[in-house]
């Protein structure tokens, strides 16, 4: 699977069927991990590469829209040692997600305005103690946004995850 520009929009043929991009993440090495398409066939979880994909059908109008995300990028357990990916509905979003994960993982209680200001600072470049653990993959979609993906370290802990997310250990 990849994507062709054709005057500048991005497309891509899965399975010899034709499909606009609307988003398409894809990190690194790993391949697409998450999809949005519109064509005038439906994308189905047969079409796709491997078969730990979910797939979302909806419409706008008479447009067949396909969302398709890796579930295991996607499964929040809170004792996940895998890296996991993170989308909102912007960058700042993103972020936000990840470290509500991460507070809700450790058991660090804090406000949601306290990790939303964290995530703003960190989208507008500020540099924080373990951002290594946050990635950004750009869309190579329609939309400028940004996924986010985690992965930490061996050596992370409650203290590390207090100190990431902006809250005063307890």
């Amino acid at each position: 699977m990849h994507i062709v520009k054709i005057q500048s929009r991005p497309y891509t043929v899965i399975n010899g069927k034709d499909f606009a991009v609307y988003r398409w993440f894809e990190p690194g090495r790993h391949g697409p991990l998450f999809i949005q398409l519109a064509g005038r066939t439906q994308l189905t979880r047969e079409d796709l590469p491997t078969d730990d994909w979910i797939v979302l059908q909806t419409r706008s109008g008479i447009t067949r829209v396909s969302t398709a995300w890796r579930k295991q990028w996607f499964d929040y357990k809170v004792d996940a040692t895998r890296k996991l990916a993170f989308l909102g509905a912007s960058t700042a979003g993103s972020l936000f997600l990840s470290l509500r994960y991460l507070a809700r993982r450790f058991g660090i209680t804090t406000e949601d305005a306290t990790l939303a200001t964290r995530a703003s600072e960190i989208d507008t470049g500020r540099d924080v103690p373990y951002g290594f653990c946050l990635d950004r993959v750009a869309d190579a979609g329609l939309t400028s946004n940004h996924l986010v993906t985690l992965e930490l370290p061996p050596y992370f802990d409650a203290s590390a995850a207090s100190e990431l997310v902006g809250s005063p250990t307890s």
